[in-house]
């Protein structure tokens, strides 16, 4: 007695499929990441008041980047352009000390200025910039979609082969 399996060729190809799907869902988790970034910068994170617009436009997306065929890409979030001085700042903070002179002399921000300030003046020896994270909180969240993504890309990449 003879038994005859026939496999699909869409099974033979079984590993290129799940790398296809696992970077399917790897662009759309990097995209909903730089998404939920600008959202951050948007609604302003707990001391992060948005004005000119620069670090929401700036929040990019890099090359999408497949090192061989058939390999798991890579692809990365990051701030470009005039807002790239700052963006390291308000995700970490810093400390600002005086170099040339014994204080650092500046003007407050009240809620209603939007290019200048024009609150009171203030001097200092040094300021501390707490950090107010925008980019690393929504990778964290994106991360944690990653799983439904997977799903999505499966069914949308595996699912034409159900007859």
């Amino acid at each position: 007695m003879e038994v005859e399996f026939k496999i699909p060729r869409q099974l033979l190809a079984i590993e290129a499929n799940v790398i296809a799907v696992a970077n399917a869902a790897f662009r759309r988790t990097t995209a909903d990441a730089r998404a939920r970034a600008r959202e951050n910068v948007t609604r302003g994170r707990p001391g992060l008041i948005a004005r000119s617009g620069a670090l929401y436009r700036g929040i990019s997306l890099g090359p999408y980047v497949q090192r061989a065929p058939g390999a798991i890409a890579e692809q990365r979030i990051y701030v470009k352009g005039p807002a790239a001085r700052y963006a390291h700042v308000h995700e970490y903070g810093a400390v600002i000390r005086a170099k040339r002179k014994p204080w650092l002399v500046f003007r407050l921000y009240q809620p209603w200025d939007t290019d200048r300030p024009t609150g009171p003046w203030r001097r200092a020896k040094q300021v501390r910039i707490p950090k107010r994270p925008f980019l690393w909180p929504a990778a964290r969240a994106a991360a944690d979609d990653f799983p439904r993504h997977f799903a999505e890309a499966a069914t949308r990449i595996l699912g034409r082969f159900h007859t």
